[in-house]
């Protein structure tokens, strides 16, 4: 993966999108005239369209029309990912006519989720055929009618859409498909009967738009990595995404996902959308990077960014609190340690992990006599209820009502402004990955109902808050 050699390309400055894309299928030879129908395409959106292409959507086309040596088109199946409104479907608007009134293509097949949504792209095709009057004079027939949305030229060729179901595209023999937000596509029904409307083609391409997408994006998932992995050299990739680990407010991040920034994206929008998107919805709208979940409720980018495994705790050994929390099945418990550090940082370790309600019962005093925290904090009205009886003989701190979510939210904002430091710990992190949001009033907290073991976090985000609100001095007789 890396640049695409496009002859003509001009440099550009400024806050603009980058033409080119971050992730791409490396051409087997320069592209020029000769070797991508690109250009054509290229051609007929200024020419004939007058609607020039913006400078990556000329890259994309370029690249995803290369020819084989021997012709035809080297990609049977095109993978193009960008942010949000930076013009994926106005540049697959002017394909599908272009295939359809030079190509020589019978049939221009639109799907997505939804039939409403295929219907946007195909509407913008026939207004634009429509203006254009060498292309009006070549239209027979526009039918509006819902479930039978088509254009036919009086060649005979047709632009069709549909729903992405199980059932669609049956029957038919495809030139083109389009596949809107391919990321929605959250098992193979759909894939498995569109995909082969193109088998008997002989230039039979797919071209699946999208951004990125979550673990359920199963369609969008597996081509990607198939295109990455170079395990199908048919699947051709063209990624424009922020580099994984960015920062959220990183402008250079904003330019490599948004191609059409300063064109159709305004850097003020994306200003916008970062102060009021939570940090996996920014990541996977704007930055066009995978997320584990789109509501995930901790930044996982920035929480490996927060990694220190060579740290500890010993340098706050006055200063260590901590928080035992259960899962809702009480098939484990953890038990976290922080302090608040020299720098104003605070650090959070796992202490100690059980696999059951018992075993901690009975494990907990020496770890606790071990470890000997200031504050030993939990979290009453949840399920470390189950050792209710074992823990009001020792705790200091119940962290209940309001202060449930002042705990969740605050752990999760200080982990955004990289203020908390861990050592890298697997359980953590695996917990971490899959703490979603459990929405209250404007408000949330840590999500347990159908959610995984999350213990872990609330057992930190428990530690962090006693941390940074215990009083300058508690005597330890309190706790022991």
């Amino acid at each position: 993966m890396g640049r695409a050699a496009v002859a003509g390309d001009s440099p550009r400055s400024g806050l603009l999108g980058r033409p080119e894309p971050r992730l791409y299928s490396e051409p087997l030879r320069k592209l020029t005239r000769a070797t991508s129908r690109g250009y054509e395409v290229v051609d007929f959106a200024e020419q004939v369209l007058g609607e020039p292409l913006l400078p990556w959507q000329r890259e994309l086309a370029i690249c995803g029309l290369e020819l084989r040596a021997g012709g035809g088109y080297r990609f049977r199946t095109v993978l193009a990912m960008a942010g949000r409104q930076n013009g994926k479907s106005s540049l697959l608007k002017t394909l599908a006519l272009w295939r359809l009134y030079v190509d020589g293509a019978r049939l221009v097949l639109g799907a997505a989720q939804t039939q409403t949504i295929a219907r946007e792209s195909w509407r913008a095709a026939v207004d634009a055929a429509k203006a254009v009057p060498e292309l009006a004079v070549e239209v027979l027939k526009v039918a509006g009618t819902t479930g039978d949305e088509h254009i036919r030229l009086v060649s005979g060729a047709r632009y069709l859409i549909t729903a992405a179901t199980r059932g669609a595209g049956r029957g038919l023999s495809v030139d083109l498909l389009i596949l809107d937000e391919i990321r929605e596509q959250r098992d193979w029904a759909a894939w498995s009967a569109l995909s082969k409307t193109t088998m008997a083609r002989p230039d039979g391409q797919i071209w699946a738009i999208s951004n990125a997408g979550d673990d359920e994006s199963v369609v969008l998932n597996h081509l990607r990595e198939a295109a990455l992995s170079g395990r199908d050299p048919s699947i051709g990739l063209f990624e424009w995404s922020a580099a994984d680990g960015c920062d959220l407010d990183d402008p250079e991040a904003w330019a490599q996902a948004n191609p059409g920034l300063g064109l159709t994206v305004s850097e003020q929008a994306i200003r916008s959308a970062l102060a009021t998107d939570p940090p996996a919805v920014f990541r996977t709208e704007v930055l066009c990077q995978k997320v584990d979940a789109l509501d995930s409720a901790v930044d996982l980018a920035a929480w490996r960014a927060c990694a220190d495994a060579a740290g500890s705790l010993e340098s706050s050994r006055d200063r260590v609190v901590a928080c035992v929390d259960v899962a809702p099945d009480s098939a484990h418990v953890t038990l976290v340690a922080s302090a608040v550090m020299a720098d104003g940082r605070v650090r959070v370790e796992v202490v100690a992990g059980w696999e059951s309600t018992d075993a901690a019962r009975f494990e907990l005093p020496a770890v606790l006599e071990r470890v000997k925290p200031v504050v030993l904090a939990w979290f009453p009205s949840g399920p470390a209820a189950a050792l209710a009886v074992s823990l009001r003989g020792l705790a200091t701190l119940e962290l209940k009502g309001a202060a449930v979510g002042e705990a969740c939210q605050g752990f999760a904002d200080l982990v955004s402004a990289r203020r908390i430091v861990h050592p890298d710990d697997p359980l953590l992190n695996a917990h971490i990955s899959g703490a979603q949001k459990y929405r209250l009033g404007d408000g949330w907290r840590f999500a347990r109902r159908d959610a995984g073991h999350v213990d872990a976090v609330y057992a930190a985000a428990g530690a962090v808050h006693a941390a940074l609100t215990m009083p300058a001095q508690i005597p330890r007789s309190k706790v022991w």
